[in-house]
């Protein structure tokens, strides 16, 4: 029999709110989260907008060896807290080596924020020249925290991968794994997480991801790629997927996770389950560096692949929550891909693009877009594309335009695809009882 998979506990920190139902409720309302940056001066950006974290995000300051004050590293802790909490999860009585060997933290990484910027008016003479011919690398960092204990403390969040062990010591697990398969990175890591639980490898997974891009480096690079909007003059409308006048993406900061558990375990112990993980599927088409594939075939095989994983079809799908990044290819050949995988039926389901509404989290977004689904699948209500205000004749599905649609979900698909032809399905589900 197979392991089944079903989702206790929710947590975010993203730009609307870093609680679930506040985040849920906002998206209902049609809410955008974009504004003029303001974490550095713009000006000189073609891309001046983003959606950023604009509120104090509590937490202690340090858990073990580990610095907590970087605003990755606070955006993961705090979004796992929340996660845990939701779950009932004392992880602080949990020292049990049989039991933290069989939970594991499955954690996408992004870039984190600010870090090589941070050393302003330092010069390469402040790291110092190799020593007898020793590697220069970590030396030089030792260096460097000596000469400039402000740049030792920026350092810190540029190594971001120091997440997901700070987040094993929070929970109390032995298996640590990150992951960094581009936009598809949050939704691979829940991928990883339902193949440790399914194989017997792990009984408890806290997954999710983290990404801070919002820098004075990160943002001229994607404009760069023609990744960006430039629609500088009206934030809240700038992201405006799957419309004709879309002109590119908008950069979002924040930090999801969820915590997926085996069922008979979750049922055991008296978890609230909010739903299944039906099935996963992951594609790649291997197409460039940034573009899509034209005609989606790789997308199409990534939501194929999850729902036959799931033992479903087409017709058993009430919503998708797109990838949907207001590129202009992107958007078209996700369309395509829809209605290769749909066929008939691609007309008929509710599609939406949370990313109207938040941007772009990167390594963030699949696991906050599931947060959305899981949510529509409890609440009966799917939220809205907004910005939808010229049709484009290549894309003609129902994007849910602009207002929240009362829609029953049993089942909903959450697609994220990453530059490169990395494509990742994750089909989410009501709980439907004993199952064989």
């Amino acid at each position: 029999m197979t392991r089944r998979v079903v989702v206790t506990g929710m947590g975010t920190v993203t730009p609307h709110a870093d609680r679930v139902d506040e985040l849920f409720s906002r998206l209902c309302e049609g809410e955008s989260a974009v504004r003029r940056i303001s974490l550095f001066d713009p000006s000189s950006v073609p891309c001046q907008v983003a959606a950023e974290v604009r509120y104090e995000v509590g937490g202690p300051d340090r858990i073990g060896p580990y610095d907590l004050r970087p605003r990755a590293m606070r955006f993961a802790h705090g979004a796992a807290q929340r996660a845990l909490d939701a779950a009932g999860l004392d992880t602080a009585a949990e020292d049990d080596f049989a039991e933290r060997s069989r939970r594991a933290v499955q954690l996408a990484v992004g870039v984190g924020s600010t870090a090589m910027e941070a050393l302003g008016p330092l010069t390469l003479s402040t790291w110092g020249q190799p020593e007898g011919g020793q590697d220069r690398d970590l030396p030089a960092f030792r260096r460097a925290a000596a000469a400039a204990p402000q740049l030792c403390e920026k350092l810190d969040e540029w190594f971001i991968d120091q997440a997901a062990p700070a987040l094993g010591m929070l929970l109390g697990a032995d298996r640590i794994c990150t992951a960094a398969s581009a936009c598809a990175s949050g939704s691979h890591s829940i991928f990883d997480a339902v193949q440790q639980i399914r194989l017997g490898q792990a009984d408890l997974v806290l997954c999710g991801g983290v990404c801070t891009p919002i820098t004075r480096s990160m943002m001229p690079g994607f404009a760069m790629l023609s990744a960006l909007t430039s629609r500088n003059e009206d934030p809240a409308a700038a992201s405006r997927p799957f419309d004709l006048d879309r002109d590119g993406f908008i950069m979002a900061e924040g930090a999801s996770m969820l915590v997926l558990e085996e069922y008979e375990q979750a049922r055991a112990r008296g978890a609230h389950i909010h739903a299944e993980v039906l099935g996963v599927g992951i594609a790649t088409d291997s197409y460039r560096l940034t573009d899509p594939e034209p005609s989606g075939r790789g997308m199409a095989a990534s939501m194929l692949g999850a729902l036959s994983d799931a033992g479903l079809g087409p017709a058993d799908v009430d919503y998708i929550n797109a990838h949907g990044t207001s590129t202009k290819l992107n958007d078209a050949a996700e369309t395509l891909a829809v209605k290769a995988a749909f066929g008939d039926l691609a007309r008929k389901v509710p599609i939406s693009s949370s990313k109207s509404m938040f941007g772009h989290l990167i390594h963030a977004a699949g696991v906050t877009e599931a947060i959305v689904c899981i949510k529509s699948i409890e609440t009966g209500v799917v939220t809205p594309t907004i910005n939808q205000q010229t049709s484009d004749p290549l894309c003609d599905l129902d994007y849910v335009p602009n207002t929240a649609r009362e829609h029953r979900v049993g089942v909903a698909v959450n697609n994220s695809f990453g530059f490169g032809g990395q494509n990742v399905s994750v089909v989410f589900g009501e709980l439907q009882g004993d199952r064989t």
